[in-house]
């Protein structure tokens, strides 16, 4: 026992020493590792999540990558001991090279990283088509957004988040819907009848504008007899800002032309969040709530001075049908309805107090609150990273009933499966759900905000017993327009819309020999759409017929879905050979776009109980599908010599679908040149840091037109066959000739830049000077009868843009107390050089084709401007009727048009262009202010010279009376002792001498100042915190907070049709910008 006691004991001390042996040598490796960490922020001391950072062994070469966390926090937990230098970049800021530190065995090591945020670095990445350059190397027109700049703003867009941030990019809000539509100019407009949007690229794969004509329309059921004056909803809201990297805008033609036929109107690249390389996954939340209201009322007349009004409105009326009446006279002797007064007035008119008095703006316009929330998760490691992210949106619209919810999720993993092979996966999935009113148009069609302007303030919004006052104005007499109680209109009339859509993509990229790279692409971008609307019985009507409740029920159900996929196989080549250096790419693409669309209608339901279409009587069904197809090669090259000399050279073929038999395939070059001048060894100007001359000249197109545009199409027709009278047979027949020969809009772009800095590039200008001219545009011209129509598509016109971009970014105090300014400023002008045959003017209508010639096209103007009569104020007396040209039945107080012409009379021929939307300039300005923990940034945006052609004045500015009219009306001509303003025609219901008639008094100003966006931050300081909170920020913001403006409407950026080209720029009734104001957090673990 004792011996094999003593052997035992021998065997484990041999085992012990043995182990100890082998061990030592990792023992003491180990000991010779060590943790380094560190932060890294940018000069404005804000953290910067997914930061690279690469630690290089100097002694050994080997090299370690990591990336910061949520909280701008990186960590390499077991580097070896020896001499380190640091690289840290980040998207949009200027790398940073930390040398000389030395990793000691057991001694962490702790580094603070300051990236400076300079508008225009020369080494900063910035993301262009089909890869990344370094600023220097840029040598197009590019403009570039970060996250920080999106953060803190209560929107739904992130296009709503860039407005007044970049010189030439015009972001205009047509209207303040929930998830409501907006329209992005990129210097100017550049087509009359194809598309004006820019082509939208999310993490490499370009978006089809498709969407928008597939959400469906408010007025499905001939509510109206016209198309819908509701604007769809913007497809872009689907994504969610918070998981947005990056965007960069390409503006010039050598910079968007490797998009080739989709690159006309401008590019958007945007670079959604990616995962990290090494340390502990990280967290973020980011949420906020708050409150929106109206962001503006129209001063209307109360009851009591609309009942003067109208009651002066009926006198002069039936004065100017019988000068021997007297205003005393009785209803029964005015006989025409136009002329009684009505006994709802007299009490008024009387003075009496305590009468209904309502405004029926405050009954449309609510105070509702809105709400966001964002969870993300990061990490990974050298093999694998992701990015996860969930999002919640809920914004109440500010007009009853209207509102929007997103629900969405993405996933961003990639994967290196062999130190040669990388394998990528996206997806966003996501759900919108839409409550949608039609706040858009006028008063006749159903809209909103329309029957609450015109409204009489004299009846209530309620009936004494709690019930809606419906058929108040719309059955009442006495000459007064119709209309329904506008609460009833809002809350009543049902109309839902729900998308459903999951944009993705998978890609793998092989590295076949050093710097060889090939990569494959496949994503899909796939849309479903349900709309259900209902309209009671409980409503009255104006159109088709005026009637009152009960009427007949209707309502419709529509359905569409789109299936965008694309594949795109690209090889990239980057060597260099001493100084020069070049990347090559060479690529191929393939796309295709199905998009199916459904809608039955129908009406007779048995009462207002079931609203779904299988209750109705079924109307009237479509049924349609529609494709579209592009086959690409592209070309790149761009050469760099000694960072000083830059030359950049592409080359894109389309195929399309869209486009003629003898004109399938378009070519789209490119060329552009820098000189660094300021890396020159002659160049010694010690205040000058920066300094890059820059040119480019290019060519785009745009194939935003009909899918079947050069084909014969058919349509169905009927035919009355048999003897006699015969019988209708459906059957089809030619509804569009061929045109084998259609193409692409071409644009044509020369481009000058020049970029400056200044005192280390404290004070940094960027300035651009364009000259764009696209021809080939898309025309209607006419052709013999003989062909069987009277006008055929044909490529025939030509449109200029040239304009100038500035953009100033200073840092004007550094230090514990800093204060940075980003101010940029773009003047754009547009001009037809050519149309159809004879260069004849195109005249378009307005009011959605309710108002005819409103628009005019001419060669030496501007795309679609107003065409109308030269307002010239009042006739006072009757001494200016006798001395000047005016209708035979003009009055004192009528109103005065110019005679244009000067053949002494006024008619038809005096009609001019009375004015354009497209602004002189436009601007925007912010300045951030820090203070420690605090942080304060105040952003300012201003359109100037633009203006606004306001049909809302053909009902609540008209004078009749019929309606309630806008405050400015009580300044009008009451005698010639009394003639008012000498611009506001007298009252009188039935409008005399065609003073209703559009003019120049519908044209306003539109210039603005917008203080678009305040926001009051504080950061907690670290030790705060504690171990489990990385980092935690709250804040406090307003979005659309004031306007200064002397328009009258709600809106000065109000486009009722913004993707109509000849038409842009008119009011008929537009839902308002709500402000909010939120208190927000965001919270890193």
């Amino acid at each position: 026992m004792d011996l094999f006691y003593i052997n035992a004991r021998k065997r484990t001390w041999a085992i012990l020493l043995l182990i100890l042996a082998l061990g030592s040598p990792l023992f003491l490796l180990a000991q010779q590792r060590a943790g380094v960490s560190g932060t890294v922020r940018n000069d404005r001391n804000e953290t910067l999540p997914g930061a690279s950072v690469t630690a290089t062994n100097t002694a050994t070469g080997a090299t370690s990558s990591t990336q910061t966390n949520a909280a701008g926090v990186f960590q390499f937990p077991d580097l070896p001991a020896g001499p380190y230098t640091f690289r840290i970049t980040f998207v949009g800021l200027e790398p940073q090279v930390l040398s000389g530190y030395t990793v000691k065995t057991g001694t962490p090591l702790q580094l603070a990283v300051t990236l400076k945020e300079s508008a225009s670095s020369l080494n900063q990445v910035v993301v262009v088509g089909y890869g990344v350059q370094r600023r220097r190397e840029v040598t197009g027109a590019v403009s570039s957004i970060r996250a920080a700049e999106l953060k803190d703003q209560p929107v739904s867009s992130f296009a709503q988040a860039i407005a007044g941030k970049v010189a030439g990019v015009q972001v205009i809000q047509n209207t303040g819907a929930p998830g409501g539509s907006l329209s992005v100019r990129i210097r100017g407009l550049n087509s009359i009848s194809a598309g004006t949007d820019p082509l939208y690229v999310v993490d490499g794969f370009p978006l089809s504008n498709d969407l928008k004509n597939l959400q469906g329309t408010t007025d499905v059921v001939g509510i109206t007899g016209q198309a819908s004056f509701q604007k769809s909803p913007d497809p872009l809201s689907t994504l969610n800002s918070d998981d947005i990297e990056s965007i960069e805008i390409l503006k010039d033609a050598s910079a968007a032309a490797i998009y080739g036929s989709r690159a006309s109107n401008g590019v958007v690249l945007i670079s959604t969040k990616k995962g990290k390389k090494e340390g502990p996954p990280s967290f973020s939340y980011n949420a906020y709530g708050g409150f929106q209201q109206v962001s503006k009322k129209i001063d209307m007349l109360d009851a009591y001075q609309w009942a003067k009004l109208s009651f002066d409105a009926k006198n002069n009326a039936y004065l100017d049908a019988r000068p021997n009446g007297s205003i005393n006279d009785d209803n029964a002797t005015r006989g025409n309805s136009n002329y009684q007064i009505p006994p709802e007035i007299l009490p008024y008119l009387r003075g009496e107090q305590g009468l209904v008095n309502t405004d029926w703006q405050d009954a449309v316009f609510r105070t509702t609150p809105v709400q966001n929330h964002t969870l993300s998760a990061s990490g990974g490691n050298d093999k694998f990273q992701y990015y996860i992210s969930g999002n919640y949106l809920d914004q109440k619209g500010i007009v009853i009933a209207s509102g929007y919810k997103r629900y969405g999720v993405r996933a961003n993993l990639t994967a290196n499966l062999t130190p040669r092979l990388k394998v990528g996966l996206s997806l966003n999935p996501s759900y919108d759900h839409y409550d949608l009113i039609n706040s858009e148009g006028p008063w006749t069609f159903d809209g909103i905000l329309s029957n609450a302007l015109k409204a009489a303030p004299i009846f209530p919004v309620y009936n004494p017993d709690g019930s809606l006052a419906t058929n108040k104005q719309n059955a009442w007499a006495f000459g007064y327009s119709g209309g329904e109680n506008p609460v009833a209109l809002a809350t009543q009339i049902e109309d839902k819309l729900d998308h459903i859509r999951n944009l993705g993509h998978i890609y793998g990229e092989y590295t076949i020999i050093k710097g060889l790279t090939f990569k494959t692409f496949f994503g899909a971008d796939i849309n479903y759409f349900n709309r259900n609307y209902y309209r009671p019985s409980t409503l009255g009507s104006y159109k088709p017929i005026q009637q009152t409740a009960p009427t007949v029920p209707k309502g419709s159900a529509q359905t569409a879905q789109s299936v965008n996929w694309l594949w795109e196989n690209t090889l990239n080549y980057h060597f260099e050979v001493s100084k020069h250096r070049f990347d090559v790419l060479a690529g191929y693409t393939s796309q295709k776009n199905t998009t199916k669309a459904n809608e039955t209608t129908g009406t007779g339901f048995p009462n207002d109980a079931v609203h779904t279409i299988n209750a109705a009587t079924i109307t009237s069904g479509t049924s349609n599908t529609s494709q579209w197809s592009l086959l690409s090669y592209l070309g790149r090259v761009n050469y760099n010599y000694d960072d000083k000399y830059f030359v950049s050279a592409s080359l894109r073929s389309d195929g399309s679908s869209r486009f003629g038999a003898n004109n399938k395939w378009g070519y789209f070059p490119s060329v552009s040149g820098g000189w660094l001048i300021s890396n020159e060894a002659f160049f010694k100007v010690p205040v000058i840091s920066e300094l890059k001359a820059r040119a480019s000249y290019g060519t785009s197109g745009n194939f935003q037109i009909a899918n079947y545009a050069s084909y014969d199409l058919l349509a169905s027709n009927n035919y009355i066959l048999g003897s006699g009278n015969g019988i209708v047979v459906n059957g089809a027949g030619l509804s569009q000739p061929a045109n084998p020969d259609l193409t692409w809009e071409k644009t044509v772009q020369f481009n000058a830049g020049l970029d400056l800095g200044l005192f280390s590039n404290r004070i940094y200008l960027s300035a651009d000077y364009y000259k764009t001219t696209t021809s080939d545009l898309l025309l209607n011209v006419p052709v013999p009868f003989s062909s069987g129509f009277a006008t055929a598509l044909k490529n025939v016109g030509k449109v200029q843009n040239s304009g100038v971009e500035f953009g100033l970014t200073t840092r004007n105090l550094t230090g514990a107390f800093s204060w940075n300014t980003n101010i940029n400023l773009s003047a754009n002008k547009n001009k037809v050089l050519q149309l159809g045959p004879g260069n004849a003017p195109i005249l378009s209508d307005g009011g959605n084709g309710t108002i005819s010639q409103l628009f005019i096209t001419a060669v030496g103007q501007p795309i679609g401007s107003y065409y109308g009569y030269v307002n010239g104020g009042v006739f006072k007396n009757q001494e200016e009727i006798n001395s000047y040209p005016h209708y035979a039945t003009a009055k004192p107080g009528d109103r005065r048009f110019v005679d244009v012409n000067g053949d002494k009379k006024i008619d038809a021929n005096d009609r001019t262009a009375i004015g354009s939307y497209f602004p002189d300039f436009i601007w925007g300005m912010t300045n951030e202010f820090r203070y420690k923990g605090f942080d304060l940034a105040i952003s300012l945006q201003g359109v100037h010279g633009n203006e606004i052609l306001n049909l809302q004045r053909r009902f609540i500015f008209n004078m009749e009376g019929n309606a309630n009219q806008m405050a400015d009306a009580l300044s009008y001509w009451k005698s010639p002792q009394d003639p008012g303003d000498g611009n506001v025609m007298r009252a009188n219901r039935v409008t005399n001498a065609n003073s209703a008639q559009i003019s120049s008094f519908h044209v306003e100003d539109g210039s603005f100042v917008r203080l678009r966006n305040v926001t009051l931050g504080y950061t907690f300081n670290k030790k705060m915190l504690g171990n489990r909170i990385n980092a935690l920020r709250v804040y406090a913001s307003g979005q659309n907070i004031y306007t200064w403006t002397r328009y009258t409407g709600y809106n000065p950026e109000v486009n009722a049709r913004p993707d109509s080209p000849l038409s842009q720029g008119e009011d008929y009734g537009t839902y308002p910008l709500p402000k909010t104001f939120i208190a927000g957090l965001n919270l890193s673990f």
